[in-house]
């Protein structure tokens, strides 16, 4: 059947649908409406007019406002997009989805503190369905060399990931568990990694590291092996 997590009702705070713009008003909704449908057309410039007239309408639409901001960095307009999803954010503070793009943005350009503050926000917010985030927080801290912090990020993105979506977490422990010298576990986790990915981007750098650690617990075992020739 496969893992369940359980976990309380009422425990996060955060929300993956924006309640402030659930009260948006007629008009203004229209718009949204005509804008998501122009965007399943692909009619882009038609998506983003209709989006600016829902968030001009009404400047609290934080829904509106990150769909806005995915369009304009799908259009390489990188800041009109930030300044997107931080409208959306100031709009609903409590509006999970915005901060994640702004992480994906981080991420992209390597801006290691950003992408761990921003993730530290959205499991503060949310600890419970977002085990990307858990799993950036990782990579920022591992490049920032916090690597208790690291692993115990990637740790939880694991446990949270029950349909193995992310197999990029357990190259990321087995990479943590070989710094601290656990040349086992981290061979388990490049095992995992390549039983759910055989073929995903990183599976000949992990066949690689895999190969490296196994060498280092076999020659662990031989040193430990009795002398057979006393």
């Amino acid at each position: 059947m496969g893992t369940i997590l359980l976990h309380r009702v009422g425990t996060a705070e955060g929300n993956t649908v924006s309640a402030v713009s659930l009260a948006a008003p007629k008009d203004a909704r229209r718009a949204y409406e005509r804008g998501m449908d122009a965007l399943k057309k692909k009619k882009t410039d038609d998506a983003v007019k209709s989006l600016e007239k829902a968030v001009d309408l009404y400047p609290a639409y934080a829904a509106a406002w990150q769909e806005l901001g995915k369009l304009q960095e799908g259009a390489n307009h990188p800041d009109a997009a930030r300044k997107s999803f931080s409208a959306a954010i100031q709009a609903d503070p409590k509006f999970t989805g915005p901060y994640l793009e702004l992480a994906v943005m981080a991420l992209r350009e390597k801006s290691w503190q950003e992408v761990s503050e921003i993730t530290e926000r959205i499991v503060k917010l949310n600890p419970f369905d977002y085990p990307q985030a858990f799993f950036f927080n990782g990579v920022a801290n591992y490049n920032l060399k916090h690597m208790e912090a690291a692993e115990k990020s990637a740790a939880q993105a694991e446990k949270l990931d029950t349909q193995h979506l992310l197999p990029q977490v357990n190259q990321l422990l087995g990479m943590l568990m070989a710094h601290r010298k656990d040349y086992t576990g981290a061979a388990a986790q490049f095992r995992n990694y390549l039983k759910v990915a055989p073929d995903g981007p990183q599976a000949a750098e992990v066949r690689t590291q895999l190969v490296e650690v196994e060498k280092i617990v076999a020659g662990v075992a031989a040193m430990n092996q009795p002398d057979q020739e006393k």
